[in-house]
C-alpha cells in the first residue's frame, strides 16, 4: 500500500477508534463531563483530514467526481447507484465538528443541552459509522467496523444501566 492510500485509510480508522474511545469514556465513567473530549476532537479532526485527503487524492477537488464515486460505491454495496450519500458525509463532518467545537468552547452549555439533542447527534454518528465501517467496508475491516459499532452500543447500554448522565 502506498503512503497516500495509507494516509487516506489511516485517518478514517483513527477517526473510528477515537469515536469509540470517546463514546466509551462518556458512557462508562462516573463523571462524563470531561471524559472523552480529547478523543472526540481528535476523531472529528481525523475525519476532516480523511475527507480532505479523499477530495485531493481521489477526486482532484471535483464535486462531480466525488458524487460519481459515491454513486459507484453505493451501487456496488446496495445495487442502487446513488451519489446523494455524499451529502450525508458532509452532514456527518459538519455535525461532528460542530459538536467537538461546542464541547471545547462552551463545555457547560454542551453538558446542559437536551438529552434529545445529545442522543440525536450521537445516534447520527453511530449510524454513519455503521454504514462507513460495516456496510461499505470489505473483508476483515468490516469485522473490525462491526466490533467498533457494537462496542459503542454496549457502552451506551452499560452506561444507561448505571444511571450515567449525557448518554444516548
Amino acid at each position: 500500500m502506498q503512503l497516500p492510500d495509507l494516509a487516506l485509510r489511516g485517518t478514517i480508522w483513527l477517526s473510528l477508534l477515537a469515536w469509540v474511545v470517546g463514546e466509551c469514556q462518556r458512557s462508562l465513567k462516573r463523571d462524563p463531563r470531561g471524559r472523552g473530549r480529547w478523543a472526540w476532537a481528535i476523531g472529528a479532526l481525523a475525519a476532516l483530514t480523511h475527507a480532505a485527503l479523499a477530495f485531493h487524492l481521489r477526486h482532484r477537488w471535483s464535486q462531480a467526481a466525488a458524487y460519481a464515486d459515491t454513486a459507484r460505491q453505493t451501487g456496488a454495496a446496495t445495487g442502487l447507484a446513488w451519489g446523494g450519500g455524499l451529502f450525508f458525509n458532509y452532514a456527518f463532518l459538519a455535525v461532528w465538528t460542530a459538536d467537538a467545537l461546542w464541547w471545547w468552547v462552551a463545555p457547560d452549555s454542551f453538558h446542559a443541552r437536551s438529552r434529545l439533542l445529545d442522543r440525536a447527534v450521537r445516534g447520527f454518528l453511530w449510524f454513519m459509522f455503521l454504514n462507513g465501517a460495516v456496510v461499505f467496508a470489505q473483508g476483515g475491516m468490516r469485522w473490525l467496523g462491526a466490533a467498533a459499532v457494537l462496542a459503542v452500543a454496549v457502552a451506551w447500554y452499560r452506561g444507561a444501566g448505571a444511571g450515567k448522565s449525557n448518554r444516548p
